[in-house]
């Protein structure tokens, strides 16, 4: 290879390498500042809650989620719980009936999907919501019970108008597991920096809050719902550039930890992650883009050296070197939402992670930019 073009591409990497040092460094900054709370709920609760929910053949889950529902300490007077089926073949709308006739102290309300996807039954179940907050999550979740209590409490307290919520994998048993907890713990890490330095670039679905007229509000405004993923995302930018960073906060409190599952297959795991991808090429968000690209071109920097050094043995050890350069500068994300969540022990994973990680980075974003998928079909 010319001497020249070996020298501009190595100056190209160490732009990249610069650029994604500084991000995740501001990151890191935001989670340290941002204060752990603990659910007292001193405040009289005056607000009443809808919490949504999408299901779309969830009958292993189902009856496991609205229990854990049906166990919160937030008084039942003050919320009801609207799932909408998303078209189920399986058992999942007879488990929630059964589950309503058994507990008729609590209001959940059941709906059929006019349209199919994720995006438009939440859409579906907003409209039919009556309350104040909206607080969301999965089928497949398990909540904590004061996860109510916890979010309402920060929201009054704060008044902003979007709130989001940490999400842990589990169980982590085997190794494809643990890799998996550690790699999400370090996105939620990562979310939750970036909302407390005023820079909110992810969100999960699973577990988010916000206003029920201001989500009515900005859903006019949206142009997302022909893409199958993105529910959460989508939402984040409007809120972001119809009230400003300021109204979106991350709530940090261990009582507001969702539980949801962890993928029992590679195949299963790559077509969630390539779900999760494809809709990164509509976001508008320019620090959205900006942090992805950054991300994915740190990524495939260290990528690219790896497949060079086989025909330029001088750069493995670049290659080994901004490796180790990455663990050292994710590694305090990684440290802090660790502790956090209780998941100290896989944190002896973090250094073998990041020599897997930049190659699964490329493969997904490659992957999910070109391909075309949908909630739960492929």
């Amino acid at each position: 290879m010319n001497f020249e073009l070996l020298q501009i591409i190595l100056n190209i990497v160490l732009v990249i390498t610069a650029f994604y040092i500084v991000i995740i460094t501001a990151f890191t900054f935001g989670l340290y500042n941002l204060k752990e709370r603990f659910c007292h709920a001193k405040n009289e609760i005056n607000v009443k809650v809808s919490v949504l929910v999408a299901a779309r053949n969830e009958d292993k889950n189902i009856v496991k989620l609205l229990q854990s529902l049906y166990n919160q300490t937030f008084n039942k007077e003050y919320f009801e719980v609207i799932i909408v089926d998303d078209h189920s073949e399986d058992n999942t709308i007879s488990m929630i009936k059964d589950f309503i006739e058994s507990h008729e102290d609590i209001s959940i309300k059941l709906l059929e999907a006019e349209y199919e996807g994720k995006k438009k039954a939440i859409s579906q179940a907003l409209h039919h919501s009556v309350n104040e907050l909206i607080i969301v999550t999965d089928a497949d979740c398990l909540l904590k019970e004061r996860w109510i209590e916890s979010i309402v409490s920060f929201y009054q307290e704060k008044k902003c108008k979007m709130i989001l919520a940490p999400v842990l994998l589990s169980p982590a048993n085997n190794l494809f597991e643990k890799i998996q907890v550690l790699e999400h713990l370090s996105l939620i890490g990562s979310t939750a920096g970036s909302a407390a330095i005023g820079f909110p670039v992810m969100c999960n679905g699973a577990n988010m809050a916000y206003e029920r007229n201001a989500a009515l509000k900005v859903e006019k405004l949206r142009h997302d719902f022909n893409i199958a993923s993105g529910d959460d995302m989508f939402l984040l930018e409007q809120f972001v550039k119809n009230y400003g960073h300021k109204n979106v906060r991350f709530l940090l409190d261990k009582s507001a930890i969702v539980k949801t599952n962890t993928c029992k297959t590679v195949k299963e795991f790559f077509k969630q992650r390539r779900r999760w991808v494809s809709k990164s090429k509509s976001y508008t968000n320019w620090k959205i883009i900006a942090t992805a690209l950054a991300v994915l071109f740190f990524n495939l920097s260290i990528v690219s050296l790896f497949l060079s050094a086989f025909f330029i043995p001088a750069l493995w050890s670049l290659y080994i070197l901004l490796t180790l350069l990455k663990f050292l500068v994710d590694f305090p994300i990684l440290k802090s939402i660790t502790n956090f969540m209780n998941q100290d022990k896989i944190l002896r994973w973090a250094l073998p992670l990041e020599f897997i990680y930049p190659f699964y980075v490329v493969f997904t974003a490659t992957s999910g930019l070109f391909s075309k998928v949908n909630w739960k079909r492929n």
